[in-house]
């Protein structure tokens, strides 16, 4: 949510979105280009190039198929860029529309665009690499049917914010270049089959807010490293492959309002100093081998509604 909201802060604070007036085009030819490419890669026939993209009309806008969702589907032009003329396309929404299509490699070609959603569609493939060379604060796939492995060059967009992989068919070793991304407060990857051991650079992610890597195949053990993400709010290490124990040095990030780790193997872990964690509210600790008691404390935490600490090790 955290992420809906800021990206919504960033979309409404342009002052001069969107103008459209007697049938002047205003989105630059060689974009308009672009983005007739774009549609034809995706699979895309809602868009009607008769009228400017950037007019909110001939399908260009159209509210999201999500109730929840306060941001529509479709693509948002900016007029009022800085040392720029004209409007550009800053973002581009395709949720929920049974895209079949691949991800297309022109949309690095499109400037000054920042935002990538196609969540929810049935679009396959890979990641192309040319998305590196962009400056995007949101990529999200999220249920889709693409493959391959993570390119390395994602590591670049040191710009980015939010990165949605969740629920598609990616798999390989994740690229020690994603330590590169310094500004990254979202990192959702489960239900992939990524493998191999999570690369140390990851540790450099001190502005990571939630994680997700459950429903993975990857090898090694929880890595200590996480102690670093003092800003981190949400973690999900379920059914990921990783093994314990689960690192005592979690009890270090006091930030966190949801924790659900579950089915792990290896070592007995000891059950987790959490008595800092004032935040939280949500604990799920399943088949962890955890051992010892459940500490009373627990009870105190007025914030926690939400407790599932099941195949205990009691010793």
């Amino acid at each position: 949510m955290f992420f809906g909201r800021v990206l919504l802060v960033w979309v409404i604070g342009f002052s001069c979105l969107l103008s459209f007036a007697f049938g002047a085009t205003i989105l630059p030819d060689d974009e308009v280009e672009i983005l007739r490419q774009i549609a034809k890669k995706l699979g895309n026939t809602n868009w009607k190039f008769s009228v400017d993209p950037c007019s909110r009309q001939g399908g260009w806008v159209s509210p999201s198929p999500n109730p929840n969702d306060k941001l529509p589907n479709g693509v948002t032009c900016n007029c009022s860029l800085v040392n720029s003329t004209g409007c550009h396309v800053v973002s581009i929404r395709l949720k929920s529309l049974s895209l079949p299509g691949v991800l297309p490699p022109e949309l690095a070609r499109l400037p000054y665009l920042r935002e990538i959603d196609l969540t929810r569609n049935y679009l396959n493939g890979p990641i192309p690499p040319e998305w590196g060379s962009m400056r995007l604060v949101n990529i999200s796939v999220l249920g889709n049917q693409l493959s391959g492995s993570i390119p390395k060059e994602l590591g670049n967009i040191s710009t980015l914010v939010s990165l949605v992989l969740e629920s598609n068919r990616f798999s390989g070793v994740l690229p020690p270049e994603l330590g590169n991304l310094s500004n990254i407060e979202r990192l959702h990857i489960s239900s992939n089959y990524f493998t191999g051991e999570l690369p140390e650079e990851l540790a450099r992610l001190t502005k990571l807010k939630e994680f997700r890597i459950s429903d993975n195949h990857f090898t090694g053990k929880i890595p200590n490293f996480i102690q670093y993400w003092t800003n981190l709010e949400k973690i999900a290490i379920q059914a990921s492959g990783l093994e314990g124990p689960i690192p005592s040095s979690i009890s270090l990030l006091e930030k966190l309002t949801d924790v659900r780790i579950s089915d792990i193997n290896g070592t007995g872990t000891a059950f987790l100093p959490l008595s800092k964690m004032e935040n939280m509210n949500r604990l799920i600790m399943r088949n962890c081998n955890i051992t010892g008691k459940i500490p009373a404390y627990l009870g105190n935490m007025e914030k926690l509604k939400t407790l599932y600490s099941l195949s205990l090790s009691l010793k």
